[in-house]
């Protein structure tokens, strides 16, 4: 027996130790899904309305059939309110104020000791640099935008993927049972982002104020990042003769250098708050999502593909469904809110907690992916502070 899955086993059992010892007085869920469990709790109401797999409440609003409350809307907020990131200009800069990286044990070594936040320059971004490529190829009235396509293919080759949401990166690309590290990225109040979610770039500052193609192009270094949607209708149709790709449909907000990056941190007080919080909003989403048994078996395509084209075609947050779909960044199948997903969410989240051991510095700007076009220098921005921690409302 390995000492990793002895550390895991032993606190699994030791958040179920108050359970045992006073039967019925455990206010928190256990993370064992198993269909002949009777359901207990939030999610288990009669007073909510059924829901179908794809989260459309029956005509009529029906009883529920099987105690599921994904189509439940409450007076207050669904419980991944503070999660939800909108695709609106106002969403992404307030998005962009809180983001985080998910970095494994050797890459958050090599950070700490000096090393670039970007990953390696075999790791291109294919889905980006596709999109990017379409753009720059079409011939439009708006040279600039064009212009600027181009730019951006260079300059994103290879990209670090960020989210305003930690949790909703932690399984995209590594298992549940790989340690994971959560680091919180600060970017220069100077920096711009890219903006395409219809299939054309548009700039902002960190204010929400437009910068023009122009403007960009004089100053290229300064795009630190861009908040892409691809693979729905509303990215794809923008361009000529495009297929829409539901099974690859993503949203993202793409590092392109650290030479935008103020500080990165890692291990201190406020991740570790964030962390926190963002299991306790797992544990009671948990609840909702266990008696949703017609949603695991009933629904005839991949829940990526019906993210990417029908749940982020509904702007509405109102409901438990869609404000966990409107938080999500990169719907693969461990998304997918079954009981058991959530739990492993969960207990991934709980491995990844570490001793409070602060480190707050500046990367070291990586050689750009474009070569000659380079990222722009960085300056040494010294150790700021390592930001706020909790959800922030929605985005």
């Amino acid at each position: 027996m390995s000492k990793a899955f002895l550390k895991r086993s032993l606190r699994h059992v030791a958040l179920l130790l108050p359970c045992f010892a006073a039967a019925g007085a455990c206010d928190r869920p256990s993370y064992t899904y198993s269909d002949d469990v009777p359901v207990q709790g939030t999610g288990a109401s009669s007073s909510f309305t059924s829901v179908s797999p794809t989260g459309a409440v029956p005509s009529g609003g029906a009883p529920p059939v099987d105690g599921c409350a994904f189509a439940r809307t409450v007076s207050g907020a669904p419980i991944m309110a503070g999660q939800v990131v909108r695709d609106s200009s106002a969403g992404i800069v307030q998005a962009a104020t809180e983001v985080y990286a998910e970095l494994t044990d050797a890459e958050a070594a090599a950070l700490e000791h000096g090393g670039s936040l970007m990953p390696s320059s075999n790791d291109s971004n294919e889905a980006l640099a596709t999109l990017l490529t379409q753009i720059a190829g079409r011939t439009t009235p708006l040279p600039s935008r064009t212009q600027l396509a181009q730019e951006l293919r260079v300059r994103f080759r290879v990209t670090r993927s960020l989210w305003p949401d930690p949790w909703a990166l932690r399984l995209v690309d590594h298992p549940g049972t790989e340690h994971m590290n959560t680091v919180r990225v600060v970017f220069k109040p100077e920096a711009w982002i890219v903006k395409i979610t219809d299939g054309s770039p548009v700039v902002i500052d960190l204010q929400n104020t437009p910068i023009t193609p122009e403007q960009a192009l004089q100053a290229p270094e300064r795009i630190a990042a861009i908040y892409y949607v691809t693979g729905t209708p509303a990215s794809s149709g923008a361009l000529a003769g495009s297929i829409v790709q539901c099974e690859s449909g993503k949203r993202e907000l793409a590092l392109g250098s650290d030479a935008m990056v103020e500080t990165v941190s890692m291990r201190t007080k406020e991740i570790l708050a964030r962390l926190n919080s963002d299991i306790e909003s797992l544990r009671g989403f948990f609840d909702v999502a266990r008696p949703c048994n017609a949603f695991n078996t009933a629904m005839t395509q991949t829940f990526h593909s019906y993210v990417a084209c029908m749940g982020w075609s509904d702007i509405d947050v109102t409901t438990e469904f869609h404000a966990y779909l409107w938080s999500l960044s990169n719907p693969v199948e461990q998304y997918k809110p079954t009981g058991q997903n959530v739990a492993n969410l969960a207990m991934a989240l709980e491995d990844d907690r570490f001793d409070v051991n602060p480190y707050v510095g500046t990367p070291q700007p990586s050689v750009s992916a474009g070569g000659e076009s380079g990222a722009g220098g960085a300056d040494a921005g010294g150790a700021g502070g390592a930001g706020g921690a909790g959800g922030a409302g929605g985005r």
